[in-house]
């Protein structure tokens, strides 16, 4: 069984103050008790640390961890070196990380004056379909953060996708499309250590956990990310 976790960063809107990029990152795991083990673990030790028990650990929550009161010092001063634990554990299995990066002012105008909804499952689509034939056909699950259902109805994403994975994957197996609460899903948790560490390198030029992916990248469906006019 192929599991595919995913989740994005940045958004699609076109406003002054909105990102430059947007990201779609996809997590590919066969092991995924194995993937959720080491999370947990991850996990605990920020809770024996006393992260605070009702704030979701994210890495934008231990990134701004040392402007955040009820975050203890022991923590929020090794936030690096704890963001660079989670993200180690993470990628320690054979687990592979597939990732669509958009410069959203080079995007096509069919899809920078689309619908946001309509924007993101052709991102989406396009990157699960484009990684599909040389990573993870055969029965596959897709679990993806229920956030997107704000984007567009559900059923509309997972038509889509259902739809483009059999048509233009010639998708056989069994499929299941999952939206999920990220605190509910250790494997939604893990993707999103990876997705803020992609962006930020694209948003904020700061590669040094993204770099610790390295081995760990697959396909990349890249809409013109290094464009500069």
């Amino acid at each position: 069984m192929h599991h595919l976790f995913i989740d994005e960063s940045g958004e699609l809107g076109q406003k002054q103050e909105s990102s430059e990029f947007f990201l779609i990152t996809a997590l590919w795991t066969e092991n995924r008790k194995a993937l959720e083990k080491r999370i947990k673990k991850e996990f605990a030790k920020l809770i024996n640390a006393g992260w605070p028990r009702r704030m979701e650990i994210k890495g934008t929550s231990i990134w701004a961890s040392p402007h955040t009161p009820s975050v203890p010092k022991a923590i929020s001063e090794r936030r690096e070196q704890i963001l660079r634990e989670i993200i180690s554990a993470i990628c320690a299995g054979p687990n592979k990380v597939h990732y669509a990066i958009a410069k959203k002012k080079h995007l096509p105008s069919f899809l920078s004056k689309a619908h946001y909804g309509i924007a993101y499952n052709y991102l989406c689509g396009s990157l699960v379909c484009r990684a599909y034939p040389d990573h993870f056909v055969g029965d596959l699950e897709i679990v993806i953060d229920e956030r997107t259902k704000e984007l567009q109805t559900k059923n509309k994403f997972d038509g889509y996708l259902e739809t483009r994975l059999v048509g233009h994957c010639a998708h056989e197996h069994s499929l299941s499309i999952e939206h999920g609460e990220s605190h509910l899903h250790p494997g939604l948790q893990a993707v999103d250590f990876l997705s803020w560490s992609l962006f930020r390198k694209f948003e904020h030029g700061d590669s040094q956990f993204a770099d610790l992916m390295t081995n760990n990248l697959a396909h990349c469906d890249d809409w013109q990310s290094t464009k500069k006019k």
